[in-house]
């Protein structure tokens, strides 16, 4: 079991230094603000009461929010291409200005993004704003690494401009990334000439036929979907942090999907995804377990322990009941912790949405319903619905961790007894 148990750690300790995850991770995070807003502004404009419609349209509202959603949800890819090529400039310091890889990465994004020049005079030209946001967003990741190595790889060879020490740093810093920033261009000019004379039309609509198509078949598995959250919390239970080692894969599977999702709600049209990473949230792991022991507990080391981490826990902090309790590598704890709450709230869910009983996700909640308390994020997600069986399903898993909790607090008075 010890051999084991190194093994996984070891496995496990990779994924989190992986550099590449590290930096989508840290790009999304970054968006936090803007995702944040974008999804309250999704879930305002969507709400589908025929007189609250009425109002905030008669009202300009809706036009209001309308164009919130477009600048930030909208232009997801966009704001992507800067961070991941800034985050990997932090990662790899691999320039004197992080600003500017990142910038040199959204130009290049937009470079390879299809511009329409009209033939007459004085016409408008235009830019298609469906590859700016979601479709847009592999393509985005793509083009921030290759930008990075780019800059990378000038830095390690010294191709780059070099002026006397003299020279401020912040002006000696933008000279640096000239030649860098140059090459990047070029490359992704030519890259976008070339694809644009393609039966494609671009090379957003190539990365989207070969990377994201295939990423869509894998996230929109249901079962996918419940192995990563059963192996998210056995690494919790192994005392490495589940988030930080799966966190990016689960981003870059269901990220699409979530943005598919919000765009057609905020925009009044059917949610396309049935499956999108969503589930009916329980709290982020330990606060069924707390509702279970403060209402059982007799011990007054598990009482004190409950009382402390509650409020923690239900904003999302589990830390100090996992190592506080502990929940971690605690044997009693392991099939309601990683095995049944996990299958409840994700199977459980699948089970709602066949049967009617509770719509698709609109996702406005996003991955910012970690932090919130669960029947908040159950409610923006799927409406009335999602709050009463959100509930129900809290209750459920409760239920589950009774005996389990029972167990645990009998060791714990027998060890008070005794001392």
């Amino acid at each position: 079991m010890e051999n084991f148990m190194d093994k996984l750690i070891a496995v496990s300790g990779k994924f989190a230094q992986n550099k590449a995850l590290n930096i989508i991770q840290g790009a999304f995070m970054m968006m936090m603000p803007v995702t944040m807003v974008g999804g309250f502004t999704a879930l305002f404009n969507g709400i589908g009461v025929d007189a609250y419609q009425a109002f905030i349209a008669s009202a300009g509202i809706k036009d209001v929010l309308s164009v919130i959603y477009q600048w930030t949800i909208g232009m997801f890819g966009v704001y992507v291409a800067f961070l991941v090529a800034y985050q990997f400039a932090n990662v790899y310091k691999c320039a004197k200005s992080n600003i500017a890889v990142g910038l040199t990465s959204l130009v290049c994004f937009m470079i390879v993004t299809p511009f329409v020049v009209p033939d007459e005079p004085y016409a408008a030209s235009s830019l298609p704003l469906n590859w700016l946001g979601s479709s847009g967003l592999f393509t985005a990741i793509i083009i921030g690494f290759v930008t990075g190595f780019i800059f990378l790889f000038c830095q390690k060879n010294n191709i780059v401009i070099k002026l006397p020490d003299q020279v401020p740093p912040m002006v000696s810093a933008q000279f640096t990334s000239i030649i860098p920033a140059a090459l990047a261009m070029i490359l992704f000019g030519i890259v976008g000439k070339i694809f644009a004379g393609t039966s494609l039309g671009s090379f957003h609509q190539l990365i989207y036929t070969i990377v994201s198509t295939p990423l869509h078949a894998v996230g929109s598995n249901i079962f996918g979907q419940w192995i990563l959250m059963i192996v998210l919390y056995g690494l919790w239970f192994c005392g490495i942090h589940g988030g930080m080692t799966c966190g990016p894969i689960i981003m870059m599977l269901f990220m699409q999907l979530q943005m598919e999702n919000m765009t057609a709600y905020q925009a009044g049209q059917a949610i396309p995804n049935m499956v999108a990473g969503d589930a009916l949230s329980f709290g982020t792991g330990s606060l069924p377990m707390l509702i279970a022991a403060l209402i059982f507990c007799r011990s007054e080391s598990c009482k004190s322990i409950t009382r402390l981490g509650f409020i923690p826990a239900f904003f999302g902090v589990d830390e100090p009941i996992y190592f506080g309790m502990p929940m971690i590598l605690n044997p009693i704890f392991f099939v309601p912790w990683v095995l049944v709450a996990p299958t409840v709230s994700v199977l459980g869910t699948y089970l709602l949405k066949m049967i009617g009983l509770l719509s698709y996700s609109n996702c406005t909640a996003g991955s910012n319903a970690s932090n919130l308390p669960f029947f908040v994020g159950n409610m923006m997600n799927y409406g009335v619905s999602g709050l009463i069986w959100g509930c129900v399903l809290f209750v459920i898993i409760v239920l589950a961790y009774i005996p389990f909790v029972k167990a645990y607090d009998k060791q714990m008075l027998e060890q008070e007894n005794n001392q």
